[in-house]
């Protein structure tokens, strides 16, 4: 194998061999046997990671601080991910794990299949925000991600649309959902750090906003938040996703 395939195959732990090791050493296997009755494992250690990345966040995620969480030692994590992107990419699969697809033969149209699969994929973003974040560093070819792929994939070729066609569509929806639920995540996360909700946050930055002569005096139109922040984004994630919907059909042939 050439260095520079070996260097592609290293992007994805699940391309990759897993870490071979040498003889571990008797404080490591007793890491081993760390949390009473089961041994720790890999899984044990990803699902540690999932918990620690939800809590903290990705910015301050470390293997030393999973270690600590595990009460082992850092070296010990090592028998299991050869790095820590190996781990956070399967923490990223372990999220896709969540998302509830829509059944083969469910009678729904490829509209709603669409749809039911880009709203599962903002709920697990939402409810894991790291993993939309670190999303794009990885190519996401664990089993869950490309379970989610394949539904994604027959739903789309269930349309009418030519399977050119039918690959755009799914671009659409998945950048739009992507683009929706990563500006979504940074308002959350900013108003908490700011000890508010997104709509007084919003409010705020509009009033500031308005307080600059350049702008107060341009007559631009600067609207305030007139709903509640999860009502309002609700709709607005719907509304254009209703838009993206319609247009793949009504879209002139190229």
């Amino acid at each position: 194998m050439s260095a520079e395939r070996a260097s592609q195959i290293k992007k994805s732990v699940w391309l990759a061999p897993p870490p071979v090791r040498g003889r571990r050493s008797p404080r490591a296997a007793r890491d081993g046997a760390a949390g009473g009755a089961g041994a720790l494992d890999r899984d044990v250690v990803v699902a540690a990671a999932v918990r620690l990345l939800d809590e903290q966040g990705e910015a301050r995620f470390s293997m030393r601080a999973l270690a600590a969480r595990l009460d082992v030692t850092p070296m010990s994590l090592y028998w299991y991910v050869s790095d820590k992107d190996d781990l956070l990419e399967l923490a990223l699969d372990v999220v896709a794990g969540e998302m509830v697809l829509p059944e083969a033969g469910d009678g729904a149209s490829w509209q709603a299949g669409l749809r039911a699969l880009a709203v599962a994929w903002r709920a697990a973003m939402l409810a894991h925000p790291w993993a939309v974040r670190v999303y794009a560093n990885y190519l996401n070819i664990g089993p869950n991600s490309v379970r989610f792929s394949a539904r994604a994939v027959e739903v789309a070729h269930a349309s009418p649309l030519s399977p050119q066609d039918a690959t755009a569509a799914l671009s659409a929806v998945f950048q739009y959902t992507y683009g929706f639920t990563v500006t979504e995540v940074n308002w959350e996360e900013k108003a908490t750090a700011a000890g508010t909700t997104v709509e007084g946050l919003m409010t705020e930055i509009t009033e500031a906003v308005l307080e600059i002569p350049e702008i107060a005096d341009s007559g631009a139109l600067v609207e305030r938040p007139q709903e509640a922040d999860l009502a309002r984004r609700e709709r607005e994630f719907h509304r254009a996703l209703d838009w993206l919907l319609a247009g793949m059909t009504a879209a002139p042939a190229p």
